[in-house]
Parts: structure tokens; sequence; C-alpha cells
């Protein structure tokens, strides 16, 4: 159980004030320790289109986290995007847009909190916390935690231009350039419909979402049609007419 929810804030403090070169690493650990989570993810987007991991805490961690930036949908991805806390209570019932239930991806995984990352208007990452035990998290721990997802963007800001993830810090053994290249493809063909649409990049990844599952084609695949005509299997990447209206007819 998540000590008393004030805590987070406190833990985060410290973990900032005292970091340094193993900054990700103590933020996940103070996040974890404060909110009763069993495992934790940072994502980074320097660029919104380009994924990075900073840190994980074990191989299932990262799993999670790459499955989700893999498809373009999950909690951390809709936090992350959305600039608002995601929880859920019970990931079995977390509606999915594209392939299998994202339960079967994060096996043994219960709840889910994703706390969002972002600078006034700007997406620059999220912090995924994960639940195998049953854990109680109300409203006035998400809160909190999210003031405390604030703090760490702060000493995350000061800490990358010296300590590079790529460089000083200690990094996860595992490599996730391969899902990092997905998701900036998948992020690239939502841009390139957005732009033919007339609407935000949001809007561009659910028509993709949206023909992947009409299709039965995976979201890559989809977007590979998208930045390559030539090998489409469909023709009806819209035209923009009336701007955000027909975005939204296309979406629905």
């Amino acid at each position: 159980m998540p000590e008393e929810s004030p805590s987070i804030v406190h833990d985060v403090s410290v973990a900032a004030a005292v970091g340094r070169r193993a900054l990700p690493n103590r933020l996940c650990t103070a996040f974890t320790q404060s909110m009763g989570a069993q495992r934790a993810a940072l994502s980074w987007l320097p660029r919104l289109e380009h994924w990075q991991l900073l840190h994980a805490t074990d191989e299932p961690a990262l799993q999670a986290e790459a499955a989700q930036f893999t498809r373009a949908d999950g909690p951390s991805v809709s936090a992350a995007l959305g600039m608002q806390p995601v929880f859920v209570p019970d990931l079995r019932d977390y509606p999915c847009r594209t392939g299998p239930p994202l339960a079967e991806e994060l096996p043994g995984t219960r709840r889910v909190l994703a706390l969002p990352l972002h600078d006034r208007h700007t997406p620059v990452g999220v912090l995924c916390l994960y639940y195998t035990e049953r854990t109680d998290v109300t409203s006035d721990h998400i809160t909190h935690a999210q003031r405390a997802a604030a703090l760490a963007l702060e000493a995350l800001l000061r800490w990358r231009p010296v300590h590079d993830a790529g460089a000083g810090c200690r990094r996860p053994v595992w490599t996730t350039s391969t899902r990092a290249a997905r998701w900036e493809r998948i992020h690239q063909a939502a841009d390139y419909v957005a732009a033919r649409q007339e609407c935000a990049v949001a809007e561009g990844l659910a028509w993709l979402q949206k023909v992947s599952a009409r299709d039965g084609l995976s979201l890559l695949d989809v977007a590979d049609t998208v930045l390559q005509p030539s090998r489409a299997h469909h023709d009806d990447v819209p035209e923009a007419r009336s701007g955000r209206e027909r975005a939204r007819g296309s979406a629905a």
C-alpha cells in the first residue's frame, strides 16, 4: 500500500537532490517505493516522434514500455500525448485499439499508473508505474504523484545537459533502438496524415489505429503504406478538405 500521499513529493525531491548520474534510477525507485508499485519505467521524448528509454527497473518494465510505444497505444502513450495522468485499475479492461489485449503483453501486471512529464504544452516524457500486486491507489495519491512528476521533470531538465543518458548515466542493458525506430515511423505517418487532414497529430494517430483495426494490419504496416504509397494496401489516406471537421469524420 502506498505511504501517506504527500511522502511521494518529499521522496522525489530527495532523489532529485542526490541523483546525479543515477537520477533516472533514483527517480524510479522513489516512485515505486512511495506509490507501492513493483516496477517502473522512465521514458523520454526529446522530440515527440522519438522515444528513448532512460531507465527501467527490470526487463518486464522495459518490455511493457516497449510494447506500448511499438503499438502507439497504452497508458504510457496516452499520458505522454494527452499530458494527463492515466490510471488503469484493471489492465484486463483497458480498451486496445490495435493488436491483442495489452494484458497479454504485460503478464502479471494488474494496474498501471502513467504520469506525464510535460513542459507547458509540450510532451517531454512519461514515468509509468506497474503494479503486480493489489494496491490501493486513490485520487489523492495520483494528485501528489503528478506533483512529484513535475519535480522530477525539473530535475531531469537540469540533469540532461550534464549527464546525457547515452554517456554518463548507467543505462539498462537491453536495447530499445528497434522499437524506438518503429515508434518514429508510426509517428511520422501520423504527422503526415495530420498535415493532409489539417488536424492534430493525435487525431492522425487515431486514424492510423482505425485503419489498422479495420484492415487487420499491424500499425507499423499501416504506417509504412502511408509513408510509402507505392506499397499501399489501401488508397484511403484522406485529403484535407474541411480541416479538423474532416479529420474527426475520418477517425470516427
